[in-house]
């Protein structure tokens, strides 16, 4: 899972030309387009991966800073537990700069599924991360995150967003 680093590097920053199907379910915040050059650099950073990219959406409101990126990953399997610290362990070595807080992991006691969440700053950007994660490896992740031009608004839209996100 080290090879997450350019997924999260991707939804972090670089922005290209795409076309992903929606499958998500999830509705963006009023006033939020969709951003298919950021679905797009999300999917050219995981292609040297192991990591298999099922479906990407992107959105974002630019004026404002705002940006969000759903990913549907089937990865390595294991319990949630573990797929949670792989990650954490790849994201505190793999992006210098990252500061990651609020860290909610999976019950080791539950092995079917659980939920990694936290916050991440990484400068310019602040943002939420909410994993849903299944024993066999299928990732759900939603990165929302915002930029200093409106981070008030931003974080309040992405709040909304998270919480649709199951």
């Amino acid at each position: 899972m080290a090879q997450l680093r350019l997924i999260w590097i991707a939804a972090l920053a670089a922005c290209r030309a795409s076309e992903a199907s929606p499958t998500s379910g999830l509705t963006p915040p009023a006033g939020w387009k969709p951003l298919p050059e950021l679905a797009t650099a999300v999917t050219e950073a995981a292609k040297p991966t192991s990591i298999n990219v099922e479906a990407v959406e992107a959105w974002g409101e630019p004026a404002r800073g705002c940006y969000a990126a759903w990913m549907a990953l089937r990865g390595a399997s294991g319990t949630p537990a573990a797929i949670a610290e792989t990650m954490l362990a790849s994201l505190s070595a793999e992006l210098p700069g990252l500061t990651v807080t609020d860290v909610v992991k999976p019950d080791p006691k539950i092995t079917d599924a659980g939920v990694l969440s936290l916050s991440f700053t990484r400068p310019p950007y602040r943002g939420k991360l909410r994993v849903p994660i299944a024993k066999t490896g299928a990732l759900g992740v939603l990165a929302c995150f915002w930029n200093v031009r409106e981070p008030v608004a931003c974080e309040a839209a992405c709040a909304q967003l998270m919480g649709s996100f199951k």
